[in-house]
């Protein structure tokens, strides 16, 4: 397994937009639970690049 990311704030944003490229991703994190889930899963633990690609549309 690859070692884990800890992606917080724009360096988590950034990192979306790389792994997601023109599709764009779901990510705000004053609305729902999914969205909060990537905060909770990259920036507090960390996660890996697979775990990015889930919030990709």
């Amino acid at each position: 397994a690859s070692p884990g990311l800890h992606l917080c704030g724009s360096h988590l944003v950034d990192a979306l937009y790389l792994v997601c490229g023109d599709g764009g991703f779901f990510y705000n994190p004053s609305s729902s639970k999914r969205d909060r889930g990537i905060v909770e899963q990259c920036c507090h633990k960390p996660c890996s690049l697979n775990d990015l690609q889930n919030y990709c549309n």
